[in-house]
């Protein structure tokens, strides 16, 4: 047997490794935190940094990465590992997937391994549990598709990236939402999701989602981006209807899903719900909506307006 997993433990995950320990060190991290936010020694960190940034990402592109989804994935994991290592390993291991599903690795390894000639498996699509979950799943992919079109959208993609993310028409828990694993990013001034979207994927927007669901069932989807006043005066100059998340001092992810229902409490019915972050907390901009296709129909709008 010859599983990809061999790719991801001798050459995928030590490469980045390298460059998110580069990364973070240009950060003016010591190599002692680094170490930590890694899970390895210090003595292996001093490894890492021994080489430059080109020897990583050489070898990355040699196994069929591109280089640009291996700069966007060190600089969205290292950002995450400040916050949450369970976040960056979602990232991480959203990406692997993502790479496995596109097929791109799948020269390198038959190069290692001829015998796989007309292997196919990580191409498969996965069975779905009942027709509703294929329909969300579908209809993500229809409004990435959207996104991923647009020649201007990327201009609104936040520095925590993009998600997407769209409930079952009865969710009653995080697996019953959909979104995209490691998320949308700009690449080449484009937006581009670095997987397929699945269920219990993006907790931070399916939180969102669920608790907006409380309040107003009929909503199903909510997608995140940028936030400033430009993007504010957008969404009023195409007439969507738009709030602000009015926060106490406590500004943590918490106080923010809170914000952004308590909202939906007051003013009832809402496209837009703005947040203006706090420390460590980017300005961010909610747009909510029966689908995932209706969310991204209503950023488009509001992006297309904003670069007039």
């Amino acid at each position: 047997m010859f599983p990809p997993c061999e790719i991801m433990v001798r050459d995928f995950l030590p490469n980045i490794r390298g460059l998110v320990a580069l990364e973070l060190r240009r950060s003016g991290l010591s190599q002692s935190r680094i170490a930590t936010l890694l899970g390895i020694t210090q003595a292996a960190v001093s490894l890492y940094l021994s080489k430059d940034a080109a020897h990583y990402k050489r070898r990355l592109q040699s196994i069929g990465i591109p280089l640009e989804e291996v700069e966007k994935l060190v600089k969205l994991v290292s950002s995450d590992l400040l916050s949450s290592t369970a976040k960056a390993n979602e990232t991480f291991y959203a990406f692997w997937k993502g790479l496995l599903s596109r097929g791109l690795l799948c020269g390198y390894h038959r190069t290692i391994y001829p015998s796989l000639g007309d292997c196919d498996v990580c191409l498969k699509a996965p069975a779905y549990p009942s027709v509703e979950h294929a329909e969300v799943l579908r209809d993500l992919e229809h409004a990435i598709h959207a996104l991923e079109g647009s020649s201007y959208f990327a201009r609104l993609i936040p520095e925590v990236a993009v998600n997407i993310a769209m409930s079952l028409k009865d969710a009653s828990s995080e697996m019953d939402v959909a979104a995209v694993p490691g998320r949308i990013v700009a690449l080449r001034d484009r937006p581009k999701s670095m997987s397929k979207p699945e269920f219990g994927a993006s907790r931070h927007m399916v939180r969102v989602l669920l608790r907006v669901r409380a309040i107003r069932d009929d909503i199903r989807a909510v997608m995140n981006m940028k936030y400033d006043e430009g993007v504010e005066s957008a969404a009023k100059r195409v007439g969507m209807n738009v709030a602000h998340t009015e926060k106490g001092n406590v500004v943590d992810e918490e106080a923010v899903i809170e914000a952004v229902a308590a909202a939906f409490k007051k003013h009832g019915e809402l496209d837009v719900v703005f947040d203006r972050g706090g420390v460590g907390l980017e300005p961010m901009t909610y747009v909510f909506g029966k689908s995932a296709t209706d969310v991204a129909r209503k950023a488009l709008r509001i992006a297309r307006s904003y670069i007039g």
